[in-house]
């Protein structure tokens, strides 16, 4: 089977993205078994001897089929070579940028990441910068006041949920360790208000003004324009009619996030680091998107990880794509793995919240939910939740990240003009 099947995700997210302004990602993961163990060399030499009868004969992998790439099993995708992992992090430590594609919602890729940061941190300490497509350039000040313990861990989380849509929990021992090792995090995605002027007005709907601010865009690339009108076309009748507009995004994105990375290494706290760029496995994968874009900008050595997840779910790859002909490798790197979900449930209180003034105000109370049960009723101004003031609905939702089904949390609401107290038991939900 063609591994580009396996890649058609993550554009459909893409174009959910450029519709909601939310970013997903959805590839062929960049991630690792939590029980992943070296290969040894009888089982090295096991894979070498079946490589004439896996070989997939494509250019993206011209003596491997990425197919049957186990979890735990590292190739190098241009020799079909297995490789340990101290082997790989002693190759990506030549590059001076390592690009890691992932799938956002896959816990075993954020797991590969954190083993490749680390080694990275252990051959080059205070040499490694992390760039994440998951923070808009406006939140760089942020990101800066988090490392440095100037920003609290509840604004870090404000300004995640208003620049990405998926969990924090998935990447959470991945932030825990950035934020202990003090690793500078670089903001690459647009900032929302020109990702919003583009959407709405394109680019020759734009200001002379808002035309310089830009990046240099390349529209030339053959390789990248069949790639992703293949996946786009996989939509459905009429994907045609918004394929320009939506290219349009696809490169401004890209470039954005390329000339980010080359703007910092070439500036006085970059000149002497070596940058780990975490983005969507279609950004990175074949090498067409943010690495050439970022090459042509800055000509440094590169590397490109991506990984095979063999239980990928079914329901996940979502297309079944007629792969255009790539005369491209797709990665240095493929790396093994499972695909692994989280297992904790989130909580719902079960309400529609709005900004009411200097509070918060109940706008629906779904039925049989805790709110229904706690007797809070629509129209209701929540003053305290968990003993903790309310001023915003970001109060609201940080606390309910901390709680289990079935905790009790003690809230205080204002109902024409009189202060109820009430409690609600906690209930497994994904919505607030």
């Amino acid at each position: 089977m063609h591994p580009f099947r396996y890649r058609v995700g993550f554009l459909l997210a893409f174009f959910s993205l450029i519709l909601l302004s939310a970013c997903a990602g959805r590839t062929t993961s960049l991630a690792s078994s939590p029980h992943q163990r070296p290969m040894p060399k009888a089982e090295k030499k096991h894979v070498i001897e079946k490589k004439s009868s896996e070989s997939s004969g494509t250019s993206e992998s011209p003596y491997q089929d990425i197919t049957q790439i186990k979890p735990g099993h590292i190739v190098h995708l241009r020799t079909g070579l297995p490789m340990l992992e101290n082997e790989v992090l002693d190759h990506l430590s030549k590059a001076r940028i390592i690009y890691t594609g992932e799938v956002h919602d896959s816990l075993e890729d954020h797991r590969v990441q954190l083993k490749i940061l680390k080694g990275l941190l252990d051959r080059f300490p205070g040499q490694v910068v992390v760039g994440m497509e998951m923070f808009q350039g406006s939140s760089q000040d942020l990101l800066d006041q988090w490392i440095k313990g100037e920003a609290s861990d509840k604004e870090f989380l404000k300004r995640w949920y208003e620049d990405w849509s998926h969990d924090d929990a998935y990447y959470k021992e991945l932030l825990d360790f950035i934020k202990a090792q003090k690793i500078p995090v670089i903001a690459l995605r647009p900032t929302a208000e020109m990702s919003f002027k583009m959407r709405s007005k394109g680019m020759g709907g734009l200001s002379i003004n808002d035309k310089k601010k830009l990046p240099e865009i390349d529209d030339t690339d053959p390789y990248h324009l069949a790639a992703v009108n293949a996946i786009f076309q996989g939509h459905g009748p009429g994907a045609s009619n918004q394929f320009d507009s939506f290219y349009e995004m696809m490169l401004f994105w890209e470039e954005t996030m390329a000339e980010t990375i080359a703007n910092y290494l070439k500036s006085p706290d970059g000149k002497d680091k070596k940058m780990m760029v975490m983005a969507g496995g279609f950004h990175v994968g074949y090498g067409f998107g943010i690495p050439r874009r970022t090459f042509r900008r800055l000509p440094a050595p590169y590397a490109i990880v991506l990984t095979h997840a063999e239980d990928f779910p079914d329901e996940m790859k979502m297309l079944n794509v007629k792969a255009p002909n790539l005369p491209l490798p797709l990665s240095d790197f493929i790396w093994g793995v499972g695909y692994e979900v989280l297992k904790e449930k989130k909580v719902r209180l079960g309400v529609m919240l709005e900004q009411f003034q200097a509070g918060v105000r109940i706008s629906d109370v779904f039925p049989k939910s805790p709110a229904e049960e706690a007797g809070i009723q629509t129209g209701d101004i929540i003053t305290t939740f968990d003993g903790e003031p309310v001023h915003e609905r970001f109060d609201i939702i940080f606390r309910l990240q901390e709680k289990k089904p079935g905790d009790r949390v003690k809230i205080k609401i204002l109902r024409n003009g009189k202060t109820i107290e009430t409690e609600a038991v906690m209930a497994a939900s994904g919505h607030p």
